[in-house]
């Protein structure tokens, strides 16, 4: 792993986007000797797991076992507690009133992100400070800026024509398990419990993908800025990639896909 690399490409992310939260990596502990090693902070209660990465978007990484996380569709999704034919079922989520009938709340269950492995345990720190490679990028911010992001995936990679949104299960399934499980990115709408638990915004979206795919991504979002962005945010964009010393990138005002630029 190129560390300068990935510091890099997050500098380069904060220049593109006017990020008010950190990018966080997620990486999964499988041993107890992998937990041991993680170089964070043991969460210091029982929390759940989307106000975790809430913490580690604000700058502070912990990690956690499954037996510290008080939401356990949290643990569950993310591989960390073993569900039982309850929740297998969708019997769980049919009983809490998510979905009309069993049927549907089975199908959903059945069709939804929810890691099939048993981990010790899950780090979540800003991205920055990973010297090893981590499995899940994730990023929350207001619609613009996930437009963004999904634009510079479509500049390299294209369509992609697989999301999984339910709005139910939004930081441990949407944005955990399955970018994880698909190795593709994934958008999240968020969910009534996370923005409970969390405090996130009512404007404030997440989408996450393979860490394998942030370099990429990074650079399909660098390459759109002239065709995308207006001139007010490429004002400030010029003035980040200036203070950051990233001149591979010359700003060009007045240009537009849907401006200038026969379509």
């Amino acid at each position: 792993m190129n560390t300068e690399n990935l510091k890099q490409s997050v500098i380069k992310m904060n220049c593109a986007l006017a990020m008010d939260k950190k990018i966080v990596g997620i990486k999964f502990l499988f041993t107890e000797s992998d937990y041991e090693a993680a170089d964070v902070q043991p969460v210091k209660k029982r929390i759940h797991y989307c106000v975790m990465v809430k913490a580690a978007m604000a700058g502070t990484g912990f990690k956690a076992t499954g037996d510290d996380l008080t939401c356990l569709g949290g643990a569950r999704a993310t591989g960390l507690k073993a569900a039982d034919d309850y929740n297998k079922s969708g019997q769980h989520s049919k009983k809490l009133g998510l979905y009309r009938d069993m049927t549907t709340a089975k199908s959903v269950r059945d069709g939804i992100g929810i890691c099939d492995h048993h981990a010790y345990g899950i780090m979540v720190k800003p991205l920055e400070e990973y010297n090893q490679e981590p499995d899940v990028v994730m990023m929350v911010s207001n619609p613009y800026n996930i437009m963004r992001i999904l634009q510079g995936y479509s500049y390299y990679y294209g369509l992609q024509s697989n999301f999984k949104m339910t709005g139910n299960q939004a930081i441990c399934s949407e944005a955990t398990a399955t970018p994880y499980l698909s190795n593709d990115i994934n958008v999240s709408m968020m969910c009534i419990g996370t923005r409970h638990e969390a405090g996130w915004k009512d404007d404030e979206l997440a989408v996450a993908f393979p860490y394998n795919r942030f370099e990429t991504i990074t650079k399909g979002v660098m390459e759109t800025i002239n065709i995308m962005d207006n001139n007010e945010k490429k004002k400030a964009i010029e003035e980040k990639l200036v203070l950051n010393n990233i001149k591979e990138l010359g700003i060009r005002y007045n240009h537009n896909y849907y401006d200038d630029i026969p379509i």
